[in-house]
């Protein structure tokens, strides 16, 4: 990296020779400030990451550059601690433009400034952490620094210490030190040794740089161009259908985070973590990133119900689905990871399509409906007709007179026709126009509704042939190779970070093929559920035959 410098005197340019730690430092008064307290100078090289891109049908992942307002640069901070981790000092880097190309080694830009220390030793020994568009506005930060003393695992495990909100913001992306793989035997390191604090900018500009590798604080997905013909079903129960996607969102999308890149504590809760190749860079001759993390909620146990669920994570409406496809349109989002217990679907961050189902001899944009578990799909006219043949079967109303004063309005109560979503048969539903008092009472409803098979089901109205289809999305995908009927019994060697989201990582979507007929609305979570269910699902059809009709002449 070569820094622009002004031309000097002979006299600084010859004392600017010698290293900042020699004892015979001079400072520009002429006096030794070597081990004094007070104002010091360090220059330090940020890079700017190229992002882990990982494709869903692919293994191993590769670097991919992304876009230009991914690389920009509004504002850093540099956060000084001593060498048992405590908090000293910080300084405000600016923008530290003109960036510059280097494009190696999972590395995009690079750029060097010198800052002014207060509060340290010239020639000791300090750490350092880089905060690159921390600053929201002049008064309003991302994340709060910490308070003099403070020891920064003690600040970084602390989740409020960083507005998830405003983190979360992606004009200008939060971006901090990258942590690096140190051994099988290691916690990774993220905070950087300082090279050479000097007692005068001079002398800092004319030794070795401090480098620093810095990685977004988001994860981004993107999702490729849908089929612009739609998706045949070529084979089972909905052979003949077609899907249109329409659009796409992230959902369950974490409300929390921590500051920076938080490690701590992995190679405890699993001691051969850092011995497995998936979880770190193997390649890299520079620097080795490592590719697991913890987040707030990573493990604990305590997300098993769907309100505790909702606390946690952003959840969406059918509403909220309004993504295009295409890489000029990326979501982002908290990272997102969570130990084998807690792989469960209430906290997977996954991906809503909207889409356009037609079933074989429908009409597109023809709203259908679906009885329960039964894969039968009905048009409204004969979803009507079924719920009044069972309807009178269960007032045993068989006078055909008395059969045409009852009827069945499907827009009654919770309006089964023109609501999408999830039903059941409601007394409004079943309309009397006799003179005498209707059959229709509480009980009959009840009995309709379990004859139908909705004691513990629904009807389900996909309203103008609207399906919603979801995605949980996998980050070591098929390095974590799963079988159905597995169950993950704590193997962390097989299982350990299938699933998940991790900051700096890019997960490129793409839909290959659709088999069944999807949600009529956003399914809720399954908070208790693994993310790959081993309970299986057979289609069973089941036709109930004519009787076998033997007839015999008796002559008595």
């Amino acid at each position: 990296m070569v820094n622009v410098k002004n031309l000097f005197g002979m006299a600084v340019m010859a004392t600017a020779l010698v290293g900042c730690s020699s004892n015979d430092n001079l400072a520009p008064d002429g006096k030794d400030n070597v081990g004094k307290t007070g104002e010091a100078y360090a220059s330090f090289t940020i890079n700017l990451p190229t992002t882990r891109a990982t494709r869903a049908t692919d293994g191993e992942p590769a670097f991919a550059e992304g876009d230009a307002k991914e690389y920009e640069v509004k504002n850093g901070t540099i956060l000084i601690f001593d060498m048992d981790g405590k908090y000293v000092t910080s300084a405000q880097l600016g923008n530290m433009n003109p960036w510059k190309d280097i494009k190696t080694d999972g590395v995009t830009t690079a750029a060097t400034a010198t800052v002014k220390l207060t509060g340290v030793n010239v020639g000791g020994n300090y750490q350092a952490l880089v905060l690159l568009n921390n600053d929201v506005d002049a008064t309003t930060t991302k994340v709060k620094l910490p308070v003099v003393g403070v020891n920064y695992s003690a600040w970084n495990a602390d989740a409020s210490n960083a507005d998830a909100v405003k983190y979360a913001l992606t004009d200008g992306i939060f971006m901090a030190n990258a942590p690096k793989y140190t051994g099988t035997s290691t916690e990774p390191t993220t905070l950087v040794p300082v090279a050479n604090i000097c007692a005068s900018r001079e002398q800092a500009e004319a030794q070795p740089a401090t480098t620093v590798y810095v990685e977004r604080g988001l994860a981004k997905v993107t999702m490729q161009k849908f089929n612009a013909d739609g998706y045949a079903i070529a084979a089972g129960t909905y052979e003949g259908g077609k899907v249109e996607i329409k659009k796409w969102q992230l959902d369950v999308t974490n409300k929390s985070t921590f500051p920076v890149h938080q490690t701590d504590g992995l190679m405890t809760a699993w001691d051969q973590i850092w011995n497995t190749g998936r979880f770190f860079d193997a390649t890299s001759s520079m620097f080795q990133r490592v590719y697991w993390g913890k987040d707030p909620n990573y493990s604990g146990g305590t997300l098993q119900n769907l309100t505790a669920c909702k606390n946690a994570f952003n959840m969406i409406t059918k509403d909220q689905v309004k993504g295009d496809p295409g890489n000029e349109n990326p979501q982002y989002c908290l990272e997102n990871t969570f130990d084998l217990d807690n792989m469960k679907q209430g906290q997977t961050t996954r991906v809503v399509f909207k889409a356009v189902f037609t079933p074989k001899d429908f009409t597109t944009g023809q709203t259908f409906f679906k009885i329960g578990n039964n894969t039968a799909i009905w048009s409204e006219e004969n979803l009507a007709q079924q719920i009044k043949t069972v309807a009178l079967t269960v007032m045993g109303i068989t006078n055909a007179e008395e059969q045409a004063k009852y009827d069945v309005d499907l827009s009654k109560g919770t309006n089964i026709s023109g609501e999408a979503g999830l039903h059941k048969i409601e007394a409004e539903n079943i309309t009397y126009t006799g003179e005498g008092q209707s059959k229709v009472t509480e009980n009959v409803v009840s009995a309709i509704n379990d004859k139908l098979g909705l004691k513990e089901a629904y009807i389900s109205t996909y309203l103008n042939g609207e399906a919603y289809y979801i995605a949980r999305i996998k980050h070591f995908n098929e390095l974590t190779h799963w079988n159905a009927g597995e169950a993950y019994n704590g193997n962390n060697m097989a299982f350990l970070g299938r699933y998940g989201v991790l900051r700096n990582n890019w997960y490129d979507l793409s839909v290959n093929s659709i088999s069944g007929l999807g949600y009529p609305d956003v399914p809720e979570v399954k908070p208790e559920m693994p993310d790959d269910e081993n309970e299986q699902y057979i289609n069973v059809e089941v036709k109930i035959l004519d009787w076998a009709k033997r007839s015999q002449s008796i002559d008595l």
